[in-house]
């Protein structure tokens, strides 16, 4: 089986021979490569409500269609609800935005869920996918774990609920620690800790260096490739672009040389150098400043040599009492045996004959004296053996917590060595030298890459300073369009460009492509809030119209990509686990924290224990292995990563019904609902099962759901008829039955 990185190897090798037999001409200037600039809003006959209207009405028009009728309230909350936290809205929730009637109630109901903690959690994972996330290392099944990728996690999560401007989220995953002045062995301040946890975007990539072995070309391939994974994450990511082919040579469809490529290795060759390599898991740095760590050393020490002398004193005291009882067991001997006896159990294991060991054995009952035999023949021993227990458990108590360690990028070289290119991109083969740089493509004239001088006392060389300054600015035609496409993407299924990943040469045409370069300028203008650019999608009259099917549409446009209707989409695999918990009322709402680990069982199920701390916790929080994704959320398409993700491609399969009908989690689940049902509504059938709809669906059941549930629980009474439990268990699969209904899958 190849393991993640050996996998990135083998479609980077594919992609070049591919290259190297396709004449494809060295392209100009794409579109996507000029300067992001600011079209005129078009003028259009139907009544949008926003700018991005005018867009799509203009496109739209020129078919002779428009938009649907705006979906009904009990639909957009729901809508807004899971786009913004991945949960459904309360019933509370819903009656309120049912009830009022004031102009501004759609904008104050989607702020309120921008407002809300669990927003950072949705938009975190989306995030995360993008750029490589997982919480072990990918290398074979060893597939080591990486204990402290969850602060990174968390990071996510604070900057998007903080609204913390895109282009500064950025820059601090690039240069976090140069921005904040990290010196090596240097005090690291409260102030600094968020900056040093973002730059772990620059470790996502799979790195299998702590358990790779063999021959010495094989270790190096590997410490390459965890170069080469990081670079295809960062340009993958932020730039959306492909760019492994120009490992090997220039980049066949993309404006991209050889060069260029090794020039954006060389902005990570200072801390991913194969000549110096640190395994993953000894890259951190410990928190706090110089004073207080050598203070909690010194601190820590001393408790060591407390315990220590409290614990060789009672060994020093206990060894003659050892020997004395064992004379006295070893009276009944001959002398001979006695004396043999004796000196093979004073003889190292390690040095004892066959002889020496064959004697132990026999008389093992005599020579095996443990601390319980001490003390009942020696009282004082269990006196001092006691009183030095007290003394190390007092001395314990004083021992400092551990540090805070972060599992970040820095650089510690103050002399890095100078980057090649590889011939062919053979990893023994260096070519010339190679500078640290970026595209030229996509370089503005008056935004050139530029490495400051390096200030004296700096350690760091500030190449991703300045990389970060080139990528995270509104002259890079690229940056503000992929974050916008992502956003557009998340809202709609589908991007305006549909290859969220290749906004290059070789990617899909953009489908509005004016639209694009629109909010491209709004998210500059606007400070780069990503809160902002949901407010104005989701402000929209193309977000807020109905998805209903009308006569003509799906014949002119049956891909929908005009969006003359809002696009049917079904829930991503965490949102419909974090919903299923939260409609039972089992949702655990606490954020943050070390991973809840999973487990693989004798059928090869991964499943998180149900008993575990946290294991109710939102799905973001739970172990994302490469190797060991949770089987519900790998069964509704959730990635085990290798690279990154910025799309899902979503299936239909037998096996997701299935586990929705027989996995333990489902049937917990349900049961749990069922119990809630009873609890907030009583025994009223008919209320207990409008209550369960208005949970599972965002509405009442319509008459012939209602006629059908009906149905199904009659039957089911009949099966469970004479059971102490029976009630309780018909309504358990009635709700099991609705979280498995495409009415709680699907978004409407």
């Amino acid at each position: 089986m190849l393991h993640a990185t050996q996998s990135t190897i083998c479609l980077i090798w594919l992609t070049a021979l591919a290259c190297a037999f396709d004449e494809v001409p060295k392209p100009g200037s794409p579109p996507a490569f000029r300067p992001v600039s600011r079209p005129a809003v078009p003028v259009v006959k139907g009544a949008g409500i926003t700018p991005i209207d005018s867009f799509i009405l203009a496109s739209l028009e020129s078919r002779q269609l428009g938009l649907n009728p705006e979906a009904d309230r009990s639909t957009l909350i729901r809508r807004v609800s899971f786009d913004l936290t991945g949960l459904p809205p309360t019933i509370s929730e819903i009656e309120a935005f049912r009830a009022d009637k004031s102009p501004g109630a759609y904008n104050a109901m989607v702020n309120r869920y921008l407002d809300s903690p669990q927003y950072g959690v949705r938009m975190g994972k989306l995030w995360l996918d993008a750029v490589g996330y997982a919480d072990s290392n990918g290398y074979f099944n060893a597939d080591t774990d990486r204990p402290l990728a969850w602060k990174y996690r968390d990071y996510v999560v604070k900057s998007l609920n903080g609204d913390k401007p895109y282009d500064q989220f950025v820059r601090e995953q690039i240069a976090g620690d140069e921005l904040a002045a990290f010196t090596p062995g240097g005090d690291i301040t409260p102030a600094m800790v968020d900056a040093l946890t973002a730059t772990h975007f620059l470790r996502n990539a799979p790195d299998g260096t702590g358990e790779s072995d063999g021959n010495p070309d094989e270790v190096r391939t590997d410490r390459f490739t965890v170069l080469e994974g990081n670079i295809q994450n960062m340009v993958n990511s932020l730039l959306g672009l492909t760019i492994q082919c120009a490992r090997c040579h220039d980049h066949k469809f993309e404006p991209i040389t050889q060069a260029e490529y090794y020039s954006l290795q060389a902005l990570l060759f200072p801390v991913y150098n194969p000549d110096k390599w640190l395994k993953p898991n000894d890259r951190v740095v410990t928190a706090g400043t110089r004073q207080e760590r050598e203070a909690w050393q010194r601190r820590t020490e001393l408790v060591d040599r407390q315990v220590k002398a409290a614990q060789l004193g009672l060994a020093g005291f206990a060894e003659p009492l050892r020997e004395q009882l064992l004379d006295e067991r070893l009276q009944g001997l001959d002398s001979p045996t006695r004396i043999s006896v004796m000196d093979a159990v004073k003889t190292p294991k390690e040095k004892r004959t066959t002889a020496q060991q064959g004697l132990l054995k026999n008389h093992a009952k005599l020579v095996e004296i443990d601390d319980d035999a001490l003390i009942k023949r020696f009282p004082e021993y269990g006196a001092l053996r006691l009183l030095v227990q007290k003394t190390v458990v007092e001395r314990e108590k004083e021992r400092p917590k551990p540090q805070e360690k972060l599992s970040a990028f820095v650089e510690t070289d103050a002399s890095p060595p100078v980057h090649h290119l590889l011939k062919r991109g053979v990893h023994s083969k260096p070519g010339e030298e190679v500078q640290p740089g970026a595209l030229a493509a996509l370089t503005a004239p008056n935004r050139p890459f530029v490495v400051d001088p390096k200030p004296a006392g700096r350690v760091s060389t500030g190449r991703r300073t300045a990389f970060a300054r080139w990528v995270a600015t509104a002259e890079n035609p690229l940056f503000a369009r992929v974050m916008v496409n992502r956003i557009w993407q998340h809202h709609f299924g589908i991007g305006l460009v549909a290859t969220a990943d290749n906004l290059g040469l070789s990617g899909a045409k953009p489908s509005h492509p004016e639209l694009l370069d629109f909010l491209a300028s709004e998210f500059i203008q606007g400070g780069w809030s990503i809160k902002k650019l949901h407010r104005q999608i989701m402000l929209s009259a193309v977000y807020r119209q109905s998805s209903a099917p009308r006569g003509g549409l799906d014949a002119i446009d049956p891909d929908n990509r005009l969006l003359g209707r809002f696009p049917l989409r079904r829930l991503d695999a965490e949102a419909i686990r974090d919903a299923m918990l939260h409609v039972s009322g089992d949702l655990d709402t606490r954020t943050g924290g070390p991973y809840v680990p999973s487990k693989r069982t004798a059928e090869g199920i991964v499943e998180v224990s149900d008993g575990a701390d946290g294991a109710r916790k939102r799905s973001i929080y739970l172990q994302q292995r490469r190797t060991q994704v949770v089987t519900f959320l790998q069964l509704f398409d959730a990635p085990a990563m290798v690279s990154t993700c910025g799309k899902r491609t979503l299936s239909t399969v037998p096996l997701q019904s299935l586990t929705l009908l027989n996995s333990e989690f489902a049937r917990a689940r349900a049961k749990s609902m069922a119990a809630r049902l009873a609890r907030e509504v009583g025994a009223d059938s008919a209320k207990r099962l409008t209550h369960g709809f208005q949970l599972a669906c965002g509405r009442e059941p319509d008459k012939a759901e209602q006629a059908l549930c009906e149905q199904f629980m009659a039957g089911q009474r009949k099966v469970f008829a004479g059971l102490n439990n029976a009630e309780d268990r018909v309504w358990a699969d009635l709700c099991q039955m609705l979280m498995a209904s495409n009415a709680f899958l699907y978004v409407e």
